[in-house]
């Protein structure tokens, strides 16, 4: 009686132990698809972002005014940045806290990092950041104000391809 005991109790330890290699399978699976949900959720908010400047003339040039020279704006243009600059750097915000939590990968990351390193770094980007900034959560806003605006832009780099970050002179925008 005493073997049927040892015998189930050993069959009893390996399906236990075979359990939880199915359980860390599983689990692995739901991370990868989870990571790659969220990284096409967060491609998918700046895709938008964009398709809707790129569609609207009007307001490609708001943006790109904005960027060189925010404070410059007349108050329907400055409304319309706000809106506009507000979205970007929420899903800013949201790509940043989905990136520390692991959900989006470090590379993923790096590319929006350097698109919000392009807004706040241009002139008008500063100007909106120094008005703006305190609306973000404070890991958000401790990372583009200690990490995001004190590296230096790659010297490619050029909001919409309009002009370059160090170009600061408004009337270049004409």
């Amino acid at each position: 009686m005493s073997e049927l005991v040892n015998v189930a109790e050993v069959i009893g330890a390996v399906a236990a132990i075979a359990g939880l290699f199915y359980v860390g399978f599983q689990i692995r699976q739901n991370t990868a698809a989870v990571r790659t949900a969220t990284a096409q959720a967060v491609h998918d908010n700046y895709a938008t972002w964009y398709q809707g400047i790129a569609g609207d003339p009007a307001l490609m040039k708001i943006a790109i005014d904005g960027l060189r020279d925010y404070h410059a704006l007349d108050e329907v243009a400055k409304a319309q940045c706000i809106a506009l600059f507000m979205q970007f750097l929420s899903y800013s915000q949201n790509a940043f806290f989905q990136w520390r939590e692991g959900a989006l990968s470090p590379e993923l990351w790096k590319g929006w990092e350097l698109l919000l390193m392009n807004l706040v770094s241009a002139p008008g980007g500063k100007e909106f950041w120094a008005e703006r900034g305190y609306i973000f959560g404070s890991d958000f806003r401790d990372h583009v104000e200690n990490e995001v605006m004190t590296r230096a832009p790659d010297p490619r780099a050029k909001p919409f391809g309009a002009f370059e970050i160090g170009d600061s002179d408004p009337a270049a925008a004409s």
